[in-house]
């Protein structure tokens, strides 16, 4: 199961006026509607696809809920979690390209098509070599060198596969704080991440603690993907703090069995930056550092109620890279260095954040 879900294919990037012009002849055609009126969104095309009630149960027991859901997504009454919205295409081989080009266009309108440059050969899906030493470091190595190289590869290659043209992105692991004994998860942090200009280039260490206030927050608490096209403009119920730089920015859980482990997070420079194919690496990503995680550090979401946590410029003065490591070193001498530096180290998290928190409730 694993292997096939590494090499499963995702969809292309194609031709945008090709795709949505063939496709959409080819459906009014099947169809006997007029050639002149093809769908313009992909509800109506949803609609169309599912007018026998049959087809509409098909497609409700694929995804996963009901018929009745299908009827509301149809009609505009409610919207479909973005898992669901990513899997519609793939319910309908046949007009996989023309669904993925119209749930774009919604969550992307007037995008411009992308001019290549001459000679690119842009990546349509995840690279195999990349597939392969990813599941070579989780079979052949163990603990923190096997948990670090796999994130290593995975936002290296995430990186270079979403950011291409290098306009702007910063990819970031967050990850629950472990809770103490009898506690839920109040907190996430920021631990590694990489980045493109403006951003801090290379793979580096982060610590930075995100709460309910974050998009992260957001994602985590709920356990589902949360995307935001637009900084400036979001109308929706998602929360965030805009960076500086950022202008769209993406969130998605790493699960293992229900359980949650933290998410990845993708900031862009440019507003509208992720399509679906965006999404659909994104999740491939974002699962595989799901493997660098071990058993105990995924939390049901029961066990998740996330506090807010303060604005960065605050957190500075308590939080950085240097004074965790100071307190790491700092517990395992009061403890006789009985304490391994994991352990120490999620000491050392968990004093920081019962400051952040008592930093946040005197505000």
């Amino acid at each position: 199961m694993l292997f096939t879900f590494f090499y499963k294919n995702v969809h292309k990037a194609l031709d945008k006026r090709t795709v949505v012009r063939y496709t959409a002849d080819s459906l009014c055609s099947e169809v006997g509607m007029p050639m002149n009126h093809p769908p313009q969104t992909w509800r109506e095309l949803l609609e169309r696809l599912t007018e026998r009630p049959a087809e509409r149960q098909r497609v409700a027991d694929v995804l996963g809920v009901t018929p009745y859901t299908v009827t509301r997504w149809v009609e505009g009454r409610s919207e479909p979690r973005m898992q669901n919205l990513k899997r519609l295409p793939e319910v309908f081989p046949g007009y996989t390209q023309l669904f993925s080009e119209l749930i774009q266009a919604e969550l992307v309108p007037n995008a411009p098509l992308p001019s290549p440059l001459p000679g690119a050969h842009p990546q349509h899906e995840v690279p195999a070599e990349y597939l392969v030493h990813v599941l070579a470091a989780y079979a052949t190595s163990s603990g923190p060198f096997r948990s670090w190289s796999m994130r290593t590869l995975t936002l290296q290659q995430a990186i270079e596969q979403l950011d291409p043209d290098q306009v702007g992105m910063e990819i970031t692991l967050v990850q629950c704080v472990p809770p103490t004994p009898g506690q839920c998860v109040r907190s996430l942090c920021e631990r590694m991440g990489i980045g493109t200009v403006p951003w801090d280039n290379g793979v580096r260490r982060r610590l930075l603690f995100l709460g309910a206030e974050s998009l992260s927050g957001w994602t985590v608490g709920r356990g589902e993907p949360g995307v935001v096209q637009d900084m400036e403009q979001n109308q929706g119920p998602l929360p965030f703090r805009a960076g500086l730089h950022e202008k769209s920015a993406v969130a998605w859980p790493l699960q293992r069995a229900g359980k949650l482990a933290g998410c990845l997070l993708i900031s862009s420079t440019q507003v509208n930056y992720f399509t679906p194919a965006h999404l659909s690496y994104i999740e491939i990503y974002a699962n595989a550092l799901a493997l660098s995680f071990g058993d105990e550090e995924f939390y049901e979401l029961h066990r998740i109620a996330l506090h807010e946590m303060p604005v960065l410029s605050r957190q500075q003065e308590y939080t950085s890279i240097a004074q965790l490591r100071d307190r790491v070193a700092g517990l395992r001498r009061e403890q006789a260095y009985s304490l391994s530096e994991a352990q120490a180290e999620v000491l050392g998290l968990q004093q920081m954040e019962v400051e952040l928190l008592t930093l946040s409730s005197e505000r």
